[in-house]
């Protein structure tokens, strides 16, 4: 279960980011920082692949900017949810541009041509929007791109698939994972959309995510003296409506493979009977947590209740980890 522990996505995110930052020359700067509310960077394109090129965003005229990789699984996973949106709102003059980056790109149009295994139909098929590739600093480093550099560092996004949408007054009016876009890009096709809440939101989303790789770096050194308040904190305020990330506290405490030398077993057990309510019982992982979390807290009969609904929630990547764990518990109350 290391695929769990508290500090890989947040590392992976950030050895990312330092590596592009790090492989520019002497001659180029760091991006100015890029939030909501302010005006979209130039799109600087190396080629476009197929749809309509756009030199520059209209007026009046909204965009989607969506980052992504042929690699990238969650990517090619939400692909046609993007081309039902380009469906959806072509009408209104909606422009999804999927910007390939951290890519080698003469594997775009292979990528394109070939069958897509996980949707059995060809990139071009499930692809039904603008796709483009962004033009590179070094072709050497093909992690090293502008548009990656000044739109996914820039506004601090460490992973991908990232979209940004871009409103007819061609500012930055929203941030996020292209699969929880549906309701900012109708507000924002209205005019409906309150920018500057939107701003106040990512503003305190960001906050948030410092808070929690602050607490990361401290758990990693072992000052769990520092960590464990600030994760408490975290608990019971910036990440009580997040049952990933309250789920990621808890089991970076009750690791089996990975424990650390001070647990705090009271939070892990806080922090996965939250995430499992906000899940409402039907997550495997979250509900693997919480009964790893009740046996590290003695509680045996929980760990069972438990560990038997997270077998049954589990699809079949994952269930045999967890009904060896289940049988592990039941031996113990056996015992």
């Amino acid at each position: 279960m290391k695929y769990r522990t508290i500090s890989t996505h947040i590392a992976t995110g950030l050895a990312a980011t330092l590596a592009a930052i790090t492989s520019l020359s002497a001659q180029e700067a760091e991006p100015q920082k890029l939030s909501i509310g302010d005006p979209a960077p130039p799109l600087v394109i190396g080629e476009w692949v197929k749809g309509k090129p756009v030199e520059a965003f209209a007026a009046d005229q909204v965009y989607v900017v969506e980052f992504w990789a042929t690699w990238c699984g969650p990517c090619i996973a939400g692909m046609p949810h993007l081309s039902e949106l380009q469906e959806a709102y072509a009408d209104k003059g909606v422009q999804i541009i999927g910007v390939n980056i951290w890519d080698e790109p003469e594997k775009v149009k292979p990528f394109l041509k070939d069958e897509v295994k996980m949707h059995k139909k060809t990139g071009d098929e499930i692809m039904r929007y603008t796709i483009a590739i962004e033009e590179k600093h070094d072709p050497e480093n093909v992690r090293n791109g502008k548009m990656a550099l000044t739109w996914m560092t820039a506004a601090g996004q460490n992973g991908i698939p990232s979209a940004f949408i871009i409103d007819g007054k061609q500012r930055v009016a929203w941030i996020g994972h292209p699969a929880t876009m549906d309701k900012p890009l109708e507000k924002i096709v209205a005019g409906e959309w309150d920018i500057e809440n939107a701003a106040k939101e990512i503003a305190a989303k960001n906050a948030a995510q410092a808070e929690f790789r602050n607490y990361t770096l401290l758990f990693r050194k072992g000052d769990f003296e520092a960590a464990y308040p600030i994760a408490r904190k975290m608990v019971s305020g910036a990440f009580a409506n997040e049952p990933m990330a309250l789920n990621s506290i808890a089991w970076g405490i009750i690791d089996p493979d990975n424990p650390p030398k001070v647990q705090d077993l009271e939070l892990a057990l806080e922090a996965a009977m939250k995430a499992n309510e906000l899940t409402e019982s039907k997550n495997a992982m979250i509900l693997d947590t919480l009964a790893m979390a009740y046996s590290s807290n003695g509680n045996l009969q929980k760990a069972v209740e438990y560990q038997k609904l997270a077998v049954e929630h589990a699809d079949d990547r994952i269930k045999a980890d967890l009904q060896k764990r289940l049988t592990e518990f039941e031996k113990k109350v056996a015992e």
